[in-house]
Formats: structure tokens, C-alpha cells, sequence
């Protein structure tokens, strides 16, 4: 008897986590093909095309907000999104989280502005590489003191430096660099993994009833 419930909750399990690799794998796909139209539209915008006009806030309001609503977040729910005005330098100034029934199941994605130059950016090494005195150390931001997601992600508008949990301290290593300004399908693909969509899915969500 013990035998046979042990089978069926293996073959649950089984057939719970191919659901959710197809889902996983489908959300993908679909995200992929929006995400390339949705970036041009912010890429040929008026913002970017006149960035080194624009002050922080409207950096934050007319690119950095949307890119973030392209990536499907609902950045008009600060359950969501929350946005901290008190800009702490080594704390995020948003935060994506995944609530479920009041309860907060997930934080992803910490997100900082800062105002580093291309210059910053070794993208043959994946290696952020600030000299200014008062550029942000990613080594703060990512203390286990003050993150808990899974991706904390550095931008200074145009730039978006993913940097993920298992960052190792002193590296200044990101896993991923999205260029705004400049970005092939190969890094439309590798972004569609950081949709709400795909982000949020876990396979708990697969055999869940309300």
C-alpha cells in the first residue's frame, strides 16, 4: 500500500513538473515575439533618442518604468513594483515581488539606477568596472543583509546589468547585459527570461485549485 502511493505521488510529481517545463517553455516563446516589438518601441522612442537631455527623474519615468511594463510588470501596483523615493545608496530603489493571497511567495528582480558610463562595462568579461568615487558598489547592494531575490539588476537608463543570486563577492561579474540602445534577437531571447510571466511560474502554480 505504502509502495503504491509512493508511485502515484512520484508520477504526480512527474507529470505536475512536465506541465510546468510546457508552460515554462510556452510563456517563453510568446514572451520572445512580444518583447522584440515592445523594445523597439522604447529603443525609437523620443527618451532614448534624446537621453543625454534627460534628467534622472525623467530617465526613470520615460525609460526605466517602461522597460520594466514591457517586461510585464504592473509598475502602477506598489505591491508589485514598490518604488522607494528615499534613494538609499545601498538599498534598490524597486523591487518585483509575487504576492498570492496577501502573502509574499516571491521577490525576483532588485533594481538600482545609476548614472555609469559605457565605460563601466567590460562586456568581454562580464565585468562591471565603476572608478568613480561615488559609483555604487555592487557588493553593498547585494549583501545578503539587504537582497533576497533572485536577480538584482544595475541601470543607468539604457543599460540593464543583470547581476544573479549566486553572484560571488569581489567578482564585479554580471551574468547578462541588455543594451537598450543596441540590443540583436540573441539578446531578446536571453531577456524573455526575466518576464513577470516566466519569473513568477512555479510549479506549485501548475496543480493549484482556488
Amino acid at each position: 500500500m505504502i509502495s503504491a502511493a509512493l508511485l502515484l505521488f512520484i508520477i504526480v510529481l512527474l507529470v505536475s513538473y512536465i506541465i510546468f517545463a510546457s508552460c515554462k517553455h510556452l510563456i517563453y516563446k510568446l514572451n520572445k515575439r512580444v518583447l522584440a516589438r515592445n523594445m523597439a518601441i522604447i529603443k525609437n522612442g523620443k527618451a532614448i533618442a534624446d537621453f543625454d537631455n534627460l534628467s534622472e527623474e525623467e530617465i526613470r519615468e520615460n525609460i526605466i518604468i517602461p522597460f520594466f511594463q514591457v517586461l510585464g510588470y504592473n509598475t502602477y501596483d506598489r505591491r508589485e513594483f514598490p518604488i522607494f523615493q528615499k534613494r538609499t545608496p545601498f538599498l534598490p530603489d524597486y523591487i518585483t515581488k509575487k504576492w498570492d493571497n496577501s502573502r509574499l511567495c516571491k521577490r525576483s528582480l532588485y533594481i538600482k539606477y545609476d548614472n555609469f558610463s559605457d565605460d563601466a562595462v567590460d562586456l568581454k568579461n562580464h565585468k562591471y568596472t565603476d572608478n568613480r568615487m561615488q559609483g555604487v558598489n555592487i557588493d553593498e547592494l547585494m549583501n545578503k543583509l539587504y537582497f533576497w531575490g533572485e536577480y538584482y539588476i544595475l541601470t543607468n537608463g539604457y543599460l540593464y546589468l543583470f547581476f544573479d543570486k549566486h553572484y560571488k563577492m569581489g567578482s564585479n561579474k554580471f551574468k547578462f547585459c541588455f543594451n537598450l540602445k543596441n540590443f540583436s534577437k540573441a539578446d531578446i531571447e536571453k531577456l524573455a527570461y526575466y518576464t513577470k510571466q516566466y519569473m513568477f511560474l512555479e510549479i506549485s502554480d501548475v496543480y493549484r485549485v482556488d
